[in-house]
């Protein structure tokens, strides 16, 4: 099958920088072979103005200014070529170095940089013009070798942010050496970057060379230059204006070309700004959505709605509707669920209903507030921003990017209140008393966003959202970047704070669980289309549209059953009183204290605890991508310990093969499954990068290019893909689609232990169930060994025989999944099974 087809897409940045380039380089190539006059020898009269004989008109020793300028095109391309050439073969290598070693290594770079950057390329050219004489050569090697450091910081900036991805810690986890990291992962990532800084460079260049040239510094005559071209006109300003104006024009298409030039290429090589058919789409067609009919006794309500919207559609410019005809109520007191998966439509729904779409997207229909007269839908913006945050106000998904990170809270709350008339003194006292009511501790209103937990945060949140007490509160998400037990205060506060407000409450969420537990009502969303709503119990226990039957089902993760009792096995993963510790503002952060776990071969093993419990940095290790502060790790037979890799004393078929062998025997699944994919990369280049290591090959593996297709073809097929999948990018991929990707890429190399670090929490409920069947299934097909860390103990329950919880770098419980969860035997894993959303139906 054929890649997607992709639609021509102009690039207006492109077209005209590749159109001026193009004249500059046509220019200065035919004037190699051909110009009207020799540029350097006089043969006219002097100073003729532009005319038939010399379009351009002559100079003041009679040459031809056409001819000069086009034999001064060769020098102005030559100059920047060189110049960059020099800047980025040097500059690049030496700012992915300093980036991926980093350390005193990194920083000796840097600081050389430092060095050379107080002598700027222009000064650097003057000084050497007046050691060795002025001339062409002079200036391009100084040009250069000033531009240097500018083109390592560039090239260390983005290693430094590449290196920290999760894909590169995969393409570790596959045994890629640092030199293929930085060739396959790195340099196409910062290509970007570079290419920008190549055109910006170019553009300098071409200045400096004008500007020394200018100064007689630069190209000597009689070879000509658009710069001694401008210092000879000088004396002729407003006598014969067309010397200036030819070479200054030249040089401005020049730079602007180049410019141009830069950033449209930096577009076009990156994938995810590529446009692709939607004929051509993974996902299959979508059918049309029909709603199912849902008796309404109170059709025509005698108290007014807090909020009503009534055939709300919202459609792009294009024309693309994404949502239609989008009907639902709140009143009063009244807390409504609004839920669906991504792409549904729920967000987009309430950023309607308060005036906040984006650029470019429109809406109709009618929203109207409780006290507010008219249409919502027909007032500007100006009349809208008077009404958030007073008659309507807006929980968002994550407090950190909601909140100023440069503003302490307590300011941020008071602003809310002095935005709709509320003097300072006031809102400074009103402030202090909601961050107290919703439960911060003294002294919370002087502090900032990071100097707050995310519960913390969202608390904020929650009190700028009330501080005007406005008669309807949307929450979108509030608590899915929280822990359970967070999530459950969370809950609980919004719940009694709204009540006793008598504000109407509608509620965004994915998650059912949560809706049984907060909402009286409930409406479902499918693709803009609502499709079922009602009170909840009645829809949770009586769902009528096969959606909502499907959310139910995959909301609801059943234990796992007991299998049959099995011989003990060896153990696969041996921790031994495992410490980890970090410095940190000059104190000391105890990741781990002591942590002894042991996992068999075969065995479904699970790691459930709270944000900085641990847990990730316990599978780091695990995996071979972290060495502990004291005691050791043995995984598939290598031993991890702070003083090194070696032979564990289980052996087993990695032993004595060190690193890479314990590479080959377990690989990594991320928890964020777009960023742990290379985003310039095919699938099938991802999938099959385990496969290029031949350590990761077992006996019979793939060998040759061919092999490696077959292979990474049969592995997407085993995780439900479709074949054509290898020529798309991540970008083109749903959520769940790109974490069945990143499963297929661990299981290409056949290794003995899979561990999955948080693989669902980024996912709707139906893609997390299948994902998690799909885990348990391939476990059990391939013989693997699996290790998964959660926050959710659903999740473990539903996948794990044995688990360990977590908390405070400490193992404070472990066993069997139904013994520890049916019957905890500590305090902190009883708090998490009750602070567990449940599906009440």
């Amino acid at each position: 099958m054929t890649g997607p087809v992709r639609r021509a897409r102009v690039h207006p940045q492109l077209v005209i920088g590749a159109v001026l380039v193009g004249l500059v380089v046509v220019t200065a190539l035919v004037s190699l072979v051909w110009t009207p006059y020799d540029p350097e020898h006089a043969g006219a009269e002097r100073l003729l103005p532009p005319g038939a004989g010399h379009w351009l008109g002559t100079d003041r020793f009679g040459r031809d200014v056409l001819s000069q300028v086009m034999a001064g095109a060769q020098i102005t391309l030559l100059v920047g070529l060189v110049a960059v050439g020099i800047a980025a073969v040097v500059g690049v290598p030496l700012g992915v170095l300093a980036g991926m070693r980093g350390g005193r290594l990194g920083a000796l770079l840097m600081r050389g940089g430092d060095i050379l950057l107080a002598f700027p390329g222009l000064l650097l050219a003057i000084v050497l013009g007046a050691v060795y004489g002025a001339g062409t050569v002079t200036a391009m090697v100084a040009l250069g070798i000033g531009s240097i450091p500018a083109f390592a910081r560039v090239a260390r900036g983005g290693t430094l942010q590449v290196v920290r991805s999760d894909y590169v810690l995969a393409a570790r986890a596959a045994n890629r050496g640092e030199l293929a990291i930085a060739a396959r992962h790195v340099l196409p990532n910062i290509g970007g970057m570079v290419m920008v800084q190549c055109s910006v460079n170019f553009a300098i260049a071409v200045l400096a060379e004008a500007g020394l040239s200018f100064l007689g510094l630069g190209t000597p005559p009689p070879t000509p230059s658009w710069g001694r071209m401008l210092q000879e006109s000088q004396q002729f300003l407003g006598v014969a204006d067309h010397l200036a104006m030819v070479p200054g024009v030249a040089i401005a298409v020049a730079v602007l070309g180049f410019n141009l030039l830069g950033d449209g290429l930096r577009d076009v090589f990156d994938p995810r700004l590529s446009a692709v058919d939607p004929g051509s789409s993974v996902e299959p067609a979508r059918p049309v959505v029909e709603p199912v009919e849902t008796p309404r006794p109170h059709d025509e309500p005698q108290q007014p709605a807090a909020l009503d919207i009534r055939d709300l559609t919202v459609r792009t410019s294009s024309g693309r509707p994404l949502l239609s005809e989008v009907s639902l109520r709140v009143a009063p007191g009244e807390r409504v669920g609004l839920i669906g998966e991504s792409g549904s439509g729920k967000t987009m729904t309430a950023l309607a209903a308060l005036g906040l779409l984006p650029d470019g997207v429109a809406a109709a229909g009618q929203v109207r507030l409780a006290g507010v007269p008219g249409n919502l839908l027909e007032r500007g913006e100006q009349a809208m921003a008077r009404l958030r945050g007073e008659a309507a106000s807006m929980v968002f998904q994550e407090p950190m990017t909601a909140l100023n990170p440069l503003m302490r809270v307590g300011r941020q709350v008071a602003e809310a209140m002095t935005l709709h008339g509320t003097t300072s003194r006031t809102a400074t006292r009103r402030a202090g008393e909601l961050l107290a009511e919703v439960g911060l501790p003294e002294g919370a209103a002087g502090r900032y966003p990071h100097e707050l937990s995310g519960g913390q945060r969202q608390r904020v949140g929650l009190a700028m959202a009330l501080a005007n007490d406005p008669a309807v509160l949307v929450a979108d998400e509030p608590t899915t970047a929280l822990d359970v037990t967070v999530q459950r205060q969370v809950l609980d506060l919004m719940v009694r704070l709204v009540e006793d407000r008598g504000a109407g409450l509608l509620f965004i969420t994915h998650d059912l669980a949560v809706v049984s537990q907060v909402c009286e009502r409930v409406v479902v969303l499918l693709e803009g289309v609502v499709v079922e709503e009602g009170p909840v119990a009645e829809v949770f226990a009586h769902p009528r549209h096969e959606y909502t039957k499907r959310l139910l089902a995959a909301s609801a993760l059943e234990p796992r059953r007991s299998a049959a009792p099995q011989e003990a096995r060896q153990p696969l993963i041996r921790v031994a009183d495992v410490t980890r510790t970090y410095p940190s503002r000059g104190e000391v952060v105890h990741a781990l204290r002591g942590v002894s776990l042991e996992v068999q071969e075969g065995q479904r093993f699970g790691i459930v605890g709270e944000s900085g419990s641990g847990k990730s940095t316990l599978l780091r290790i695990v995996a071979g991508l972290d060495r502990p502060t004291s005691g050791h790790v043995t995984s598939a037979g290598v031993r991890i310990g702070a003083d090194g890799v070696s032979a564990g004393s289980t052996g087993g078929a990695a032993a004595g093969a060190g690193l890479g062998g314990l590479r080959a025997a377990l690989q990594v699944v991320f928890q964020d499954p777009y960023g742990s994919l290379d985003p310039r990369m095919t699938v099938g280049d991802i999938v099959a990068e385990p496969l290029l290591n031949p350590a990761n090959v077992r006996a019979g593996g793939p060998r040759t290019a061919a092999a490696r297709r077959d292979v990474v073809r049969e592995m997407l097929d085993a995780v439900g893909l479709p074949l054509d999948a290898t020529e798309r990018y991540p970008h083109q991929f749903s959520g769940g689609q790109r974490q069945r990707i990143a499963i297929a890429r661990a299981l290409v190399c056949r290794p003995r232990i899979l561990v999955a670090d948080e693989p669902v929490s980024a996912l709707d409920v139906s893609v997390r169930r299948q994902v998690l069947d799909l885990l348990a299934r391939l476990a059990d097909e391939h013989d693997l060994t699996l290790l998964l860390v959660s926050h959710d103990l659903g999740v473990v329950r539903h996948v794990c025989d044995h688990v360990a919880v977590m908390r405070d770098g400490l193992i404070v419980e472990q066993g069997p999944t139904a013994e520890v969860y049916d019957t905890p035997q500590h305090e902190y894993t009883r708090r998490l099974r009750d602070a567990t959303p449940l599906l009440v139906r």
